[in-house]
């Protein structure tokens, strides 16, 4: 059986809006509704980029406070000035049906460059009841890595292997792989030291 077997054929769409960048933004205010180990996660995956690309042009600030109780459906609207935001919905949220309907499938997370990204939590928990992950924390972080590449402004890749592929494949490490990198490098600035973390990983 090949590592790269669909498993399921569950998406992790992406919705990708250039007309949306505001430029990159002084911080990024977390939604309440994450827990430690989430928030966690998130600085890791900024973390992960940071050190693949030898770049601090990724380093924002994460900040908690912002509640999306208040206002369920806000993640719709774009206008953000200096902060980008992070949700945290269920797929019961009003807004996600909005969300589904423009990319046409089902989001396990979406992200638009520079402006926010949305983590579905119970479609994010589906991945370990359908065995693509053993737990929660390693279903989330691929999410966050894959959607915060996209913040970034990067498309999906074709290739099975790149943490940027809009399906996920059985076998295949969560990580800022070769092809992912180059792709980031050809159109922002990366360090000397740039290199994928794959490899790197114990």
């Amino acid at each position: 059986m090949s590592l790269t077997k669909l498993v399921n054929s569950l998406p992790i769409v992406s919705v990708l809006a250039l007309a949306a960048c505001q430029g990159r933004p002084e911080k990024i205010l977390l939604d309440y509704k994450f827990s430690q180990q989430e928030v966690n996660l998130i600085a890791e995956a900024q973390r992960e980029w940071q050190e693949a690309a030898d770049s601090s042009e990724m380093d924002i600030l994460l900040s908690l406070g912002f509640n999306s109780d208040e206002k369920p459906s806000g993640f719709l609207d774009q206008k953000r000035g200096s902060e980008a935001i992070i949700y945290k919905i269920e797929s019961s949220n009003p807004g996600y049906a909005t969300l589904k309907e423009e990319s046409g499938s089902d989001l396990v997370g979406v992200s638009k460059v520079f402006t926010n990204i949305i983590f579905v939590e119970d479609k994010i928990k589906e991945l370990v009841e359908k065995g693509v992950y053993t737990d929660y924390g390693g279903a989330f972080y691929r999410t966050a890595l894959h959607e915060y590449g996209h913040f970034l402004g990067l498309d999906h890749l074709a290739s099975s292997r790149s943490v940027m592929a809009n399906l996920i494949y059985e076998g295949v490490e969560t990580c800022i792989d070769p092809e992912t990198l180059e792709y980031y490098c050809s159109i922002n600035e990366c360090g000397s030291n740039r290199h994928a973390t794959c490899t790197s990983k114990k």
